[in-house]
């Protein structure tokens, strides 16, 4: 449902629902041709997002976030996957020119938060202009971080890719106990 490269979103939260099936934070920032964008950005379901994720933890109209994301396939893709369902119809939340799975966010203090599960965690990490210490801070101090980065390695599309085959093998070697 999501496409394989990352997409990092940095603005300020302008709305966060709390809701399910997934909630969403509604963001606003600057393009790269500097135009003022919104980006509508799934995260957690509701009853996840209370066990998760702290009241301090939790976007905040007002708040500076970044978020690794991924969007969404086109419709031509997914029918293509699911012969017989219309996708024609889909469309983001209303005053929003994109919808994104969230994977990793990163909150005003600057640590890292897993957010949603759809995407792939060595393409965030490939893609960062973020030290790669701070994700490998990241994966020694998050169970779900370090859940996430060993089960993406049985992902067709990270063994088909040597870039992320390649970052695998330097956080292995980093942190060698890290899957097991």
């Amino acid at each position: 449902m999501y496409v394989a490269t990352a997409t990092w979103i940095k603005g300020t939260v302008v709305r966060f629902e709390h809701m399910s099936p997934h909630s969403i934070t509604t963001i606003e920032g600057r393009a790269a041709d500097g135009r003022v964008r919104r980006w509508a950005v799934e995260g957690p379901p509701g009853l996840a997002l209370d066990r998760l994720v702290s009241d301090a933890d939790m976007p905040k109209v007002g708040d500076v976030v970044e978020l690794c994301a991924f969007g969404y396939k086109s419709a031509e893709e997914l029918a293509r996957m699911f012969p017989g369902a219309d996708f024609a119809a889909r469309r983001g939340p209303v005053g929003t020119e994109a919808s994104f799975a969230g994977h990793v966010m990163i909150l005003p203090s600057g640590e890292m938060r897993l957010w949603e599960p759809h995407g792939i965690l060595s393409e965030c990490v490939r893609s960062s202009d973020g030290p790669r210490q701070s994700w490998l801070d990241f994966l020694r101090s998050s169970a779900r971080a370090r859940q996430a980065w060993c089960e993406q390695s049985r992902y067709a599309v990270v063994q088909s890719n040597v870039a992320l085959q390649t970052l695998l093998e330097e956080v292995r070697s980093s942190i060698p106990d890290l899957c097991g």
